[in-house]
């Protein structure tokens, strides 16, 4: 299994190390982290096909794994570090029949047909017949064939729409001195829309480099382009700089609905107050929904705007940050998924291209390539049905897990009862567990923050009367009080590193993004803050490192130790933002190096405190 893992691992980590190459716009950090992050899932797919492949016929372990790999997409796309770039699906994106299967299905039952063909293939080059392969071959045509027959001519619709694609450069895109230029080159291409016919204008996400609304904003202007193009525009700024808004403009000048962006990128939009909900645009047309930039990436946005009435989706992005790099590119293909999902037509508007108008079938319409100042129109339609999988969202991933889980079921109980009766695996179990789900309870209600340490610090003194006692080392007390405090200093100085480190490199990644973050502030009460992030530090190191590390090293190694303890901080952040997980997620695994080297907890107190000050001022400007 390790083996598996391993190369499982490297392969992942290789391939979005590649495919990914666009992030080091950002930094060198955040490109390492997340392949290495997302490497895991291709680390945990190979671990299942070798426990698929275990004394199995190829013709039914082809199936689970291809199974597995389809799960594992969904799962490293939901949730806090949800993130569903390069999914296999994705890759169908100009083969239409192939596309159908996603109304029903998502992206992930497209991902499904490609991983079957994949391990089928392997199913047949390991045990050298046919037979793994001729029942998916019979699923891929059937599969295809009923594709073809949906994927046939989608007639015009009924209005004309337009995606206006400024290409302005991102060095000048928030610079006041250039603003002017930029309003009077939208007007131009608003014009020219309405020249065309357009009764519905989508500009780029946050086009207009003004406020829209306030003293002096700029939505009198926006109104008049509106009026004298005789069409509904959607119209976005970034409004006080707090947030990524569009604004439905109607033909008589009106604003008439307003949408604020609700998944935010993290990290890159830290300040930005996200919306409520993913409420369409109410519109003389009809309900427009609106996906701005990084939402379009999730299938549950889409499906959510057309739950709650959206006729037809409209994606505004601004990629002028990844020019030159393959990002606009690979971003650009899920509006194509998004159709089809959703059965509507999508207006994709992006500063720097491509802006694409894409039927419900994902057939692209129109399209303009990167890097040109134009309007792109097309004839588009209002749709009001909406298909099973905008119903039933992820019904059939939940059932592909349902019966892998059947599978692994028997295995899986026989394994725990093996372990039960491991005086190591009971002790893991109630050191890790008890002390997590109680920590859990008391952030669900809010309870008064010295609580928690209280509750924690209760858990170890009964572990500590609980556990056997230990015999002491044949050399003197001073011996082992200069070696502890040895390893304590070299737990302290690792860990102020990490977290110095860590700080220093996100800050010059905010400052690269244009992120204002001011240095942490403890308050006029600074005695008393400080206590609480010692005492809180103390408990939390205490458990993570002390109480917990030890028995799950025991039982299953020093890894399995750091990687357990590491996701219990993890769980411990629920409802933070998610650079919160993302500094407990760095912290906690090299605090759980440093624990397994030097064999400190104490060492890590002060660290961990100081941590949790400097990560205070991202926290407070989320």
């Amino acid at each position: 299994m390790r083996h598996a893992f391993g190369l499982g691992y490297l392969a992942g980590g290789v391939a979005f190390a590649g495919i990914l190459a666009w992030i080091r716009v950002f930094g060198l950090l955040p490109w390492v982290l997340l392949s290495a992050y997302l490497a895991l899932y291709p680390a945990a797919f190979a671990v299942v096909t070798h426990w698929c492949a275990t004394g199995r016929p190829a013709w039914r372990w082809v199936w689970l794994a291809a199974i597995a790999w389809m799960g594992l997409e969904y799962l490293r796309s939901t949730g806090v570090f949800g993130f569903p770039w390069a999914l296999l699906g994705l890759t169908q994106h100009r083969l239409l029949p192939v596309l159908q299967v996603a109304r029903y299905t998502g992206v992930y039952g497209v991902s499904l047909l490609v991983a079957l063909t994949g391990t089928s293939l392997a199913g047949v080059v390991l045990v050298r017949r046919p037979a793994p392969v001729i029942f998916p071959a019979i699923v891929l045509v059937l599969a295809t064939g009923w594709g073809v027959q949906q994927a046939h001519a989608v007639p015009p619709g009924a209005i004309v729409t337009a995606a206006v694609q400024p290409d302005v450069p991102q060095a000048q895109k928030f610079d006041p001195a250039s603003s002017g230029a930029q309003m009077t080159a939208l007007r131009r291409l608003v014009g020219n829309a309405g020249r065309r016919g357009a009764e519905l204008i989508v500009l780029p996400e946050t086009a207009v480099p003004l406020n829209l609304f306030g003293p002096g904003g700029a939505l009198v202007e926006v109104g008049r382009w509106a009026q004298q193009a005789r069409a509904t525009v959607i119209a976005s700024s970034l409004e006080n700089g707090v947030s990524n808004a569009a604004v439905a403009v109607a033909p008589s000048g009106k604003a008439v609905s307003r949408y604020d962006k609700v998944r935010l990128v993290a990290f890159g939009e830290t300040g930005i107050v996200p919306g409520t909900s993913h409420e369409p645009l109410r519109t003389p047309l009809g309900r427009v929904g609106v996906v701005i930039c990084f939402e379009s990436i999730f299938p549950d946005v889409t499906r959510a705007l057309v739950r709650n009435g959206a006729q037809i989706l409209t994606v505004i992005t601004n990629d002028a940050w990844l020019d030159g790099t393959a990002g606009p590119a690979q971003h650009a293909v899920h509006s194509v998924l998004r159709a089809v999902e959703s059965g509507r037509w999508v207006v994709r508007a992006a500063n720097t291209g491509p802006s694409m108008i894409i039927d419900p079938v994902g057939r692209v319409r129109a399209t303009i390539s990167l890097r040109q100042s134009t309007v792109l129109t097309s004839r588009a339609g209002l749709v009001d049905a909406p298909t099973a999988y905008a119903i039933l969202g992820d019904v059939f991933v939940w059932t592909g897990l349902v019966v892998l889980l059947a599978t692994a079921g028997p295995e899986l109980m026989r394994a725990l009862s093996r372990h039960w009766t491991r005086p190591a695996f009971q002790h893991a179990v109630s050191a890790a567990g008890l002390p997590w789900l109680a920590a859990i309870i008391l952030l669900r209600t809010h309870a008064p923050w010295w609580v928690l340490p209280v509750v924690l610090f209760g858990f170890l003194g009964a572990f500590s009367l609980l556990q056997p006692p230990r015999h002491p080392a044949p050399y003197g007390t001073a011996h082992r009080t200069r070696g502890r405090a040895i390893q304590a200093v070299a737990a302290l100085a690792g860990g102020l590193i990490v977290v110095v480190g860590l700080w220093s490199l996100m800050m010059a990644g905010f400052r690269a993004s244009g992120v204002p973050v001011p240095p942490p502030d403890l308050g006029a009460r600074w005695p008393r803050e400080v206590l609480r992030l010692l005492v809180t530090a103390a408990a939390l190191e205490s458990w993570l490192r002390g109480a917990a590390f030890a028995p799950i090293a025991e039982w299953q190694g020093r890894t399995a130790a750091i990687a357990i303890t590491t996701a219990l901080g993890m769980f411990v952040q629920a409802g933070l933002p998610p650079e919160a997980y993302a500094w407990t997620l760095v912290t906690g695994a090299a605090f759980g190096l440093l624990r397994s080297s030097t064999g400190s907890v104490g060492g890590l107190i002060i660290p961990h405190a100081m941590g949790a000050a400097l990560f205070s001022a991202i926290a407070a400007v989320r």
